[in-house]
């Protein structure tokens, strides 16, 4: 599955995930206000920005936001919504291990699982010292990343719907010897099947503090949901908040 981002997000990511919208972005930019805490004269880096449901709605409240994500696709698809908005954003398509910025970024966020996608642990450290490098000296950070206990023990194996006239199947799994949690998706129309693969690196939060401290990041706060609870092995989500040391 190397390189499985390169050919996954495109305009069928986003028929697969129609429940990632901007009511959901706008929930969690609640909780990066309050938890986190953001003013209007800071510089924010969105982080694998995809359609930029976030950069979009941190614009409209006034924020100092620039986009960055791999997919040509998804930027367009970006670009057109900021349009539509008549919002001027600066998106930028570039690798997340290749932030082109240095000490600049007051905040850098990253929502919905965009760490992990590396075959490498090594990869996987480039795209945390990438972020270390962007921010002040004093900036702070959230990842929003998976929980491993939670997607082990709550694994749907098999599922298929239909969205948009479109047949989606998929099958999920992990692999214990590499840590990660993989899906195959197959979508199909009009009798022709497309296949996708998702793979991410399934890191125990020890593991996170660890790969953290050697990029000069230090974690503050860790919450189970965008509703604020505690951390613990049962919540839906590991969000990682913290500063660059």
């Amino acid at each position: 599955m190397m390189e499985w981002y390169k050919d996954w997000f495109g305009k069928e990511y986003l028929l697969v995930y129609p429940h990632r919208n901007e009511s959901e972005a706008k929930r969690q930019i609640d909780f990066l206000e309050k938890y986190v805490g953001i003013s209007k004269d800071e510089k924010i880096l969105d982080l694998c920005c995809g359609n930029g449901r976030h950069a979009i709605e941190l614009k409209k409240l006034g924020y100092d936001v620039i986009g960055i994500d791999l997919s040509e696709e998804l930027l367009n698809s970006a670009r057109k919504k900021a349009s539509e908005n008549n919002i001027d954003i600066k998106l930028i398509r570039c690798d997340m291990r290749e932030i082109p910025y240095e000490g600049y970024f007051d905040i850098v966020v990253q929502f919905f699982t965009s760490f992990g996608y590396f075959d490498t642990d090594e990869e996987n450290q480039k795209v945390l010292s990438a972020i270390s490098r962007s921010l002040k000296v004093g900036g702070k950070f959230l990842i929003d990343y998976l929980n491993p206990d939670y997607v082990v023990n709550n694994l749907v194996e098999k599922d298929e719907k239909t969205l948009s006239g479109l047949l989606i199947k998929q099958e999920r799994w992990i692999d214990s010897l590499k840590c990660r949690v993989n899906k195959k998706i197959t979508i199909i129309a009009n009798g022709e099947s497309s296949v996708f693969n998702e793979s991410v690196r399934m890191y125990s939060l020890d593991e996170i503090k660890v790969m953290l401290g050697k990029s000069k990041l230090r974690l503050t706060d860790v919450y189970g949901d965008f509703d604020g609870a505690e951390y613990n092995v049962n919540s839906p989500r590991m969000i990682l908040i913290g500063r660059k040391i």
